[in-house]
């Protein structure tokens, strides 16, 4: 997944090399016509496998597609930038397929909607690093609705667990953990606006660039130790000396959570240490 992320600023090759073909118009359609034919394709399956009452489960995905279209396409003008929906669709999809090897109870899709929107805010900050690239708050958000879209889409198609939260008093009982994760998310929040500031010139950094890069060591060096105890600790010790296990759920959760703000302040650290023309 990380590979598809780093992967995609590059996709604009093939964007200019299908608009020396068609039109700039036409390439913008070309996510509808992905769209309409994933809708087709819905309506079909629907339509000959289990008859109406399947119908009935896939009439939300459907009114949700048309709902987040028609609010894209008010919210950004520009039509090329339609094919993200597509892109975090599919993303979400090998997220889901990769985590549901070891995921147990409720809260799958919660978190392959976390973790696709989060990618989503590491592909806008790679785009502000290019050349002649962009960072921008609308395609992360046009990237989450994808990432939505993808999620509901999921859990149209595929057999819903039984409801078990168990895991989550796992979370809880690790304290510190929790605490260093949820500062990291704070300050990946924190990071998105720091970089938009700079794209835009805001000031609103006030000098305290030294402050935050300290932060961003400190964060990522404690994020990296956290990573190191939780597969020390709770993946590589045999089991059956472990006093209290986490399960592979929380393991997932924290796991996966840590590498991806660890990357999202490695970003923001590159960005104020080597005074990229950040745009």
């Amino acid at each position: 997944m990380i590979t598809f992320v780093l992967a995609l600023p590059h996709a604009i090759i093939f964007y200019r090399v299908a608009t020396d073909v068609l039109s700039k118009n036409n390439v913008g359609r070309i996510p509808l016509v992905i769209f309409l034919f994933f809708l087709v394709s819905i309506v079909s399956y629907a339509k000959y496998s289990n008859g109406l009452r399947t119908a009935k489960r896939f009439i939300p995905l459907i009114i949700l597609s048309f709902v987040i279209w028609i609010s894209v396409s008010i919210f950004e003008p520009n039509s090329n930038k339609y094919i993200h929906i597509p892109e975090y669709m599919f993303l979400s999809g090998l997220l889901f397929l990769a985590l549901a090897v070891d995921y147990e109870g409720s809260g799958i899709f919660f978190l392959v909607f976390i973790l696709t929107s989060l990618l989503g805010v590491v592909d806008e900050m790679q785009q502000g690093l290019y050349p002649d690239r962009y960072y921008g708050w609308k395609d992360m958000v046009i990237n989450s609705a994808g990432a939505l879209l993808g999620v509901i889409m999921i859990k149209t198609l595929t057999i819903q667990p039984t409801r078990d939260w168990k895991w989550v008093r796992d979370i809880v009982r690790q304290k510190l953990l929790s605490v260093v994760l949820f500062s990291g998310l704070g300050g990946t929040l924190f990071t998105g606006i720091m970089l938009w500031a700079i794209k835009v010139d805001a000031g609103i950094l006030g000098g305290q660039e030294n402050g935050i890069l300290a932060w961003n060591i400190l964060y990522g060096s404690a994020a990296t130790i956290a990573i190191i105890y939780l597969l020390k600790r709770f993946v590589f010790l045999q089991r059956s000396i472990i006093s209290e296990p986490l399960s592979n759920t929380s393991l997932l959760w924290f796991i996966s959570l840590f590498c991806l703000t660890i990357i999202i302040h490695g970003v923001s650290t590159l960005t104020l240490v080597t005074d990229l023309n950040f745009s």
